[in-house]
């Protein structure tokens, strides 16, 4: 695997980015609760899931995955030892490695496989997701149907991006904490794992938030795939209540699936 990275003299807050233990589900879980503070379709569901959905379900679900082999977890910690708070973290999965237990025929249908694919993503033409899921018969759209489309559409892209057969690596969440953002710690967790998947010579895709396109692509991410909806359509009719008092329209959000080619 890569060597650890480091914090550069340029940001503000000296840090590395170190293996993760179990111990730091909690400041994980913080974290991705903090950082989702202005994401308008986790605030949308916030209305009727509780403020905190989010941050207490990361802190229920993150431990399980710490005890699978699939998925290498880091942290960004501050200190130039690394020894500090944690105020980042990366989860980074893999598809389609060898089987130690394989059998030689087996190992070989693999690579077999894993090479009839196309290796570029300048190849694959990912085909737009299903249509959107809706209301029941005499009912309205709500936060339900919202989330079964969401996750119809996870499926899809899903099947697209990680065939039969494929090798391939792919974000399965990445945050830092709002105090740290903007220091470079999310653009050393990100290169983490893209050196992880160049130096394995295999593609890597997530599937990101909308607030956090731009990162990726400065990463070297590229759309293929997008889930676009009018979030307006499942809120009931309630708005988005802001700090002053006032209300306005959830708008539209979209969910860009990308995908990054090996150097």
């Amino acid at each position: 695997m890569p060597a650890t990275v480091e914090s550069t003299p340029r940001t503000k807050t000296p840090f590395k980015i170190v293996p993760a233990t179990v111990e730091d589900s909690d400041a994980m879980a913080d974290i991705s609760g903090d950082a989702f503070w202005d994401d308008t379709h986790t605030l949308l569901q916030a209305v009727w899931k509780g403020k905190d959905w989010h941050r207490e379900g990361s802190r229920e679900h993150h431990p399980s995955l710490f005890t699978n082999p699939r998925i290498d977890i880091r942290v960004a910690r501050k200190g130039l030892e690394g020894d500090g708070e944690v105020i980042g973290f990366i989860m980074l999965a893999k598809r389609g490695y060898p089987n130690p237990d394989a059998t030689p025929e087996e190992e070989a249908a693999r690579v077999a496989a894993r090479d009839a694919l196309p290796m570029s993503s300048t190849a694959i033409k990912l085909t737009p997701p299903p249509a959107p899921i809706q209301a029941p018969e005499g009912g309205k759209l709500t936060i339900k149907e919202l989330g079964e489309t969401t996750n119809q559409a996870m499926n899809h892209f899903c099947e697209l991006l990680m065939p039969v057969g494929c090798q391939c690596r792919f974000i399965y969440g990445c945050n830092v904490a709002p105090a740290y953002q903007g220091q470079g710690v999310g653009s050393a967790l990100m290169k983490w794992a893209t050196d992880i998947s160049d130096e394995d010579q295999v593609y890597c895709w997530v599937s990101s938030s909308m607030g956090a396109l731009q990162a990726y692509a400065k990463a070297g991410f590229v759309e293929v795939g997008r889930l676009e909806l009018k979030l307006d359509d499942y809120a009931e009719g309630v708005k988005w209540t802001q700090e002053d008092g006032s209300e306005k329209e959830w708008g539209t959000y979209f969910w860009p699936y990308m995908r990054r080619d090996p150097k």
